[in-house]
């Protein structure tokens, strides 16, 4: 049988997706990435999940399906935390389960490292698995994953944006990464040739120092990104404006988004925007938000 492994694009696909393609490849092993968010694979994976589902879990199912057909293995990891002070939502690390039991799929058929990044073990047993499952070995995994990391693109080093005004976009990579979710934001203010920035364009050093000013009150390392992107934009003299991006059905961001509001925007003294997407999110409704937003926004620069 051919070896070819399937690689959600979903998640955290849109933080480390290079470097797991890289990998799989460096080992000579083909590589799909399933295809961009459309409507049709955001209902089809609404179907397949269970109604307490959030949307970019229902999402990443619709994108694990379009896979089953084109290769011989998915690559869905068991990410329990990357940071060593916090701990991933718990979807991360059930993730293979929900996999192998929505589609009814072997063992051996979702490759799933372990990866926790307070095990200083973790790494190596990952690279086992990850390359034992597609017949290569520990040593040419490893190296394999050196090359990988070798050419992974590295986080920018500050704001890459030089207009003197601009508006923060907030929210998790999966969402303003996919054209589909958090993208639409980020287009709309564009046509009005509004300048953003978004936590990308933040060293993730200085988001987490951000953070630690909440804790322990925020416990989730997502949350804790936003939480620091937040704070640490609110406080820019260039940033007119904020808006919070988040999916509905998401458990901690229903909390941060809250704690967010009344303890860094009511009082930054910035206009902004908290946008809840879903599955029936309309366009239209978007776009408006987001241009009453902006009319706010130039309406206080004029005062």
């Amino acid at each position: 049988m051919t070896i070819s492994v399937g690689i959600p694009r979903a998640l955290l696909f849109h933080e480390f997706g290079e470097l797991w393609q890289s990998f799989f490849s460096n080992l000579g092993v083909a590589v799909s990435v399933s295809p961009a968010t459309t409507k049709t694979l955001l209902d089809r994976g609404t179907s397949l999940a269970v109604d307490e589902s959030c949307l970019p879990l229902k999402l990443y199912l619709g994108h694990a399906e379009s896979l089953l057909g084109c290769s011989s293995h998915l690559f869905v990891p068991r990410i329990a935390c990357y940071h060593r002070d916090y701990y991933l939502c718990a979807k991360f690390a059930g993730l293979p389960d929900i996999v192998r039991n929505t589609f009814g799929l072997s063992a051996d058929r979702v490759i799933a490292p372990d990866v926790d990044g307070r095990r200083p073990l973790c790494g190596i047993n990952a690279v086992r698995t990850a390359a034992g499952a597609v017949g290569r070995s520990t040593f040419a995994g490893l190296a394999s994953l050196r090359q990988a990391l070798a050419a992974w693109r590295t986080q920018p080093a500050g704001p890459g944006v030089a207009a003197d005004t601009k508006v923060a976009v907030i929210g998790h990579s999966y969402i303003l990464r996919d054209p589909f979710l958090g993208g639409e934001v980020l287009s709309l203010l564009a046509a009005r040739s509004v300048a953003t920035v978004t936590p990308d364009d933040v060293p993730a050093r200085a988001l987490y120092a951000e953070a630690g000013r909440f804790a322990p009150e925020v416990h989730w390392q997502l949350s804790a990104k936003l939480a620091g992107a937040t704070r640490y934009f609110a406080v820019r003299p260039d940033i007119a404006g904020l808006v919070l991006v988040s999916c509905f059905g998401c458990g901690p961001d229903s909390l941060v988004n809250e704690f967010l509001e009344y303890r860094v925007l009511k009082g930054c003294g910035k206009p902004y925007l908290i946008l809840n997407v879903d599955e029936h999110t309309g366009r239209a409704g978007v776009a408006t938000r987001v241009e009453a937003f902006w009319d706010l926004v130039e309406w206080r620069r004029r005062k």
